[in-house]
């Protein structure tokens, strides 16, 4: 499933110098329009029903650090991120600042890190964009290894493995089968409901926006006002409209 052409470092050096132009500081690792902030918002809904207190958390793929910002705030007892990503952990620094965060550069498999270390360990939209089943296999070995407890992850879920060469979404049935090669249980799995947004806000992108953009890149102003007048009514149907795709939660335990 992986090509040539697409080398994550790379690729994701170049979204974060166009992000890096934003007038503010920016937690969207990626496309900045409304639908994604409104994403963003049921992300951290989710997120924040976790208990992370007095626990060693280790982010992988920690961008321009959001959710490394967000859990300075929980009461964690040693907070870590780690990145493929110069120009991203650059980015991170301009949000974490002064803050009691490790960040630090990792080549996309191996963790740095003992055995167990870690409490918890997690993953947002990150597996995703690993489309080498090679190192995609080793990178989950290691998030089970420097785990004691939790493995956690917050990726683009389908029924079958579909997508493209920078984003895959996999069925759970993937997932469970290679933690629990490396002792980890599914304890539970949920998903966020944006279902009619995700169909409506794409259809919008497409439509309304050059099909050579890059990810980073701003949108057009005319999509960017039209999600902005669409999303009050799709995030009510969102709550109507049951989920079992896209971005999921899956909770992983150790059992061996």
């Amino acid at each position: 499933m992986k090509k040539d052409s697409y080398n994550p470092e790379t690729y994701w050096n170049d979204v974060a110098e166009k992000i890096s132009s934003r007038n503010d500081i920016n937690i969207i690792a990626g496309d900045d329009e409304p639908y994604y902030r409104y994403k963003r918002k049921r992300f951290l809904k989710l997120f924040n029903s976790l208990d992370f207190a007095n626990k060693k958390i280790l982010e992988v793929g920690s961008g321009p650090g959001g959710n490394l910002e967000f859990l300075t705030r929980k009461g964690c007892k040693e907070i870590v991120g780690v990145d493929v990503s110069d120009k991203m952990i650059e980015l991170s620094k301009r949000i974490l600042q002064d803050k009691k965060v490790q960040v630090q550069k990792i080549d996309g498999y191996s963790l740095p890190f003992d055995n167990n270390y870690f409490d918890i360990v997690f993953t947002s939209t990150v597996l995703q964009h690993n489309t080498d089943e090679v190192q995609l296999k080793e990178l989950i070995k290691n998030i089970c290894r420097v785990s004691s407890s939790d493995a956690i992850i917050f990726e683009r879920i389908e029924k079958n493995i579909t997508g493209h060469e920078t984003n895959l979404g996999r069925p759970i049935a993937y997932y469970s089968q290679l933690f629990k090669e490396n002792g980890f249980t599914l304890l539970e799995s949920r998903f966020l409901p944006i279902q009619a947004s995700y169909l409506l806000c794409g259809t919008i992108r497409k439509l309304f926006n050059r099909r050579n953009r890059a990810e980073g890149e701003p949108i057009s102003r005319f999509s960017y006002l039209l999600e902005s007048c669409i999303l009050p009514v799709t995030s009510f149907i969102d709550n109507l409209v049951p989920s079992k795709r896209d971005l999921g939660m899956l909770r992983f335990k150790r059992t061996s």
